[in-house]
């Protein structure tokens, strides 16, 4: 799937700083992902909002009392590749129109009354359940929502019957599942492309994450042909995100279409 400007959607997760955010927006970032479940990259509202301000401040469009407009209604009974194509060219939209990258919030198996809460207090553009979280959800949540599905062996697109199930979530985010660990996500291992590329010859428009890094972002959208990408490990150097790495990840994935 093709962005509306024929380019790859670029999601920087794990923004933990000011200095990030404002690399990641000089860089040409689409979305900005900041963690609110335990993690590593962890942080707490206040910290969140500094960095809202300053993504807010890279662009003269922007202002943090006039949040993007929010979820619009689609028609539920489109097939999947109608709804979220729909939902992928209005993210896009407002991502133009705002002139900066949009806020997402990422949460795992946490109370609905936090995510709104939290979501509220930022404010955040758009959220992610990156966990088990019943597709559901998403219906209770006033911003777009990317909904997490984790692949390991035996994931299989016709089994996983949530996956385009419309009128839920705006995004699918598909995101390698590791062994042994509750906490998904930003472990730098890849799932195998080829079940991205599956999705995308449906005509069905969507996130990848999982092992990506400025090395190997190339070859995973030749092979996966995402509408976006996300990345958070792959773009660190001593588990602090690197500018440099940054701006490689972004134009990478960007020169890649």
């Amino acid at each position: 799937m093709e962005s509306l400007d024929n380019k790859v959607v670029v999601k920087i997760c794990g923004v933990r700083t000011t200095d990030a955010a404002v690399a990641a927006c000089e860089a040409g970032a689409d979305i900005i992902g900041m963690i609110f479940t335990p993690s590593p990259r962890l942080i707490d509202v206040p910290a969140a909002q500094e960095i809202a301000q300053a993504v807010y401040a890279s662009s003269p469009l922007a202002s943090i009392t006039s949040p993007l407009p929010q979820r619009p209604q689609f028609n539920a009974d489109a097939p999947p590749e109608e709804y979220f194509n729909a939902w992928a060219e209005h993210i896009t939209q407002i991502r133009r129109k705002g002139g900066r990258p949009l806020l997402t919030g990422v949460f795992q198996n946490q109370p609905l009354e936090h995510i709104l809460e939290v979501a509220r207090s930022v404010p955040l553009d758009m959220v992610q359940l990156h966990g088990t979280e019943p597709v559901e959800m998403a219906r209770e949540i006033p911003v777009p929502v990317i909904k997490v599905f984790h692949v390991d062996d035996g994931f299989s697109l016709d089994g996983e019957s949530d996956l385009l199930k419309t009128s839920h979530h705006a995004v699918i985010l598909l995101d390698t599942k590791v062994a042994g660990t509750s906490q998904q996500g930003g472990r730098g291992v890849s799932f195998d492309w080829s079940i991205a590329r599956a999705l995308s010859d449906r005509g069905v428009p969507f996130l990848m994450a999982g092992g990506l890094t400025p090395e190997n972002i190339g070859e995973a959208v030749g092979v996966g042909r995402p509408w976006g990408v996300d990345v958070s490990s792959g773009i660190e150097t001593d588990k602090v995100k690197d500018p440099k790495k940054i701006r490689a990840f972004i134009h990478g994935a960007k020169d890649a279409r």
